[in-house]
């Protein structure tokens, strides 16, 4: 039986907050807040993509805006799924004390809704709930929409020819069908709009074994690109990490990064006891079945 979609996708552009490092965001992002969102009540999954501007691998297409405007980087993208969104209300009704850390280490927070099956898989062998040590290529492909193609003809195209024309030699496409930004995640002292022509239309992640054969895919869909995008800023995914996977916490959102990696790295398999975890997550509900 097929699962039905999850009724709402979020995918937040993160920036860090001003005058801070990009080493000191990613630590608290990963080793401090991360373990507050993945205990909250609602979450189906959170992935965790640690991203970086300068070191994308994504070849430009002549025409197409190809890295944003240094105001506009961003440094980390969390994706966050829930089921209904009855769900979404009970992690906001909950999610207090998350909201309260985003001025910790945030200046920006932009949370792009994508809704039902506009947020769709067409290929995935990889790790269902990634610890960020798997050695692949992964990007994020961030696209804005042409202000002479509309919304419908490009959201066809996104969907129907880009995303499966990068699937063919893929380890992963998932591809979002943005709607406006929109605050569904309340973050006081956090930035969280845009204006309209600095806002993204789709996203699409694309994850491959490496770079072989990556320009000849993107010169192979280029024409469709420059027709239908003003601008394609595709950031390398440095590390892709769940936090929690169908419902379940994993051991980087219980513990933070740092602590999950250390853990796994020695084989300290005392500390993946469940009666460990329960010292940190009283509901079983969250733990690992």
């Amino acid at each position: 039986m097929t699962t039905p979609p999850d009724a709402l996708t979020l995918v937040m552009p993160l920036r860090k907050k001003e005058g801070m490092t990009v080493a000191d965001f990613r630590q608290y992002w990963l080793d401090v807040h991360v373990t507050l969102p993945a205990r909250y009540p609602g979450l189906r999954s959170v992935f965790l993509h640690l991203v970086s501007f300068p070191g994308s691998r994504w070849p430009a297409v002549d025409g197409v805006s190809a890295a944003p405007a240094e105001a506009d980087e961003f440094h980390g993208v969390p994706e966050a799924t829930f089921a209904s969104m009855e769900d979404l209300e009970t992690f906001q009704a909950a999610s207090h004390f998350q909201m309260l850390d985003g001025i910790n280490f945030l200046s920006e927070m932009l949370a792009y809704p994508s809704l039902g099956d506009a947020s769709a898989t067409l290929v995935d062998t990889t790790d269902p709930a990634p610890d960020g040590n798997d050695g692949l290529l992964r990007h994020l492909l961030f696209l804005r929409r042409r202000p002479d193609v509309d919304v419908a003809t490009f959201r066809a195209w996104v969907a129907d020819e880009l995303a499966p024309a990068l699937a063919a030699d893929a380890r992963k496409v998932r591809r979002h069908l943005l709607e406006e930004i929109e605050v569904a995640l309340d973050h006081p002292g956090t930035v969280m709009s845009k204006p309209l022509d600095r806002q993204y239309q789709a996203c699409v992640e694309v994850v491959r074994d490496g770079e072989a054969g990556l320009a000849e895919l993107v010169a192979g869909v280029a024409d469709g690109v420059r027709a239908h995008c003003a601008a394609v800023h595709a950031p390398l995914v440095e590390r892709c990490i769940a936090s929690r996977h169908d419902g379940r916490i994993t051991l980087a959102g219980l513990r933070g990064v740092t602590v999950a990696d250390l853990i796994t790295r020695l084989h300290a398999e005392n500390q993946v006891d469940p009666a460990v975890s329960r010292i940190f997550v009283q509901d079983e509900a969250l733990l690992t079945a």
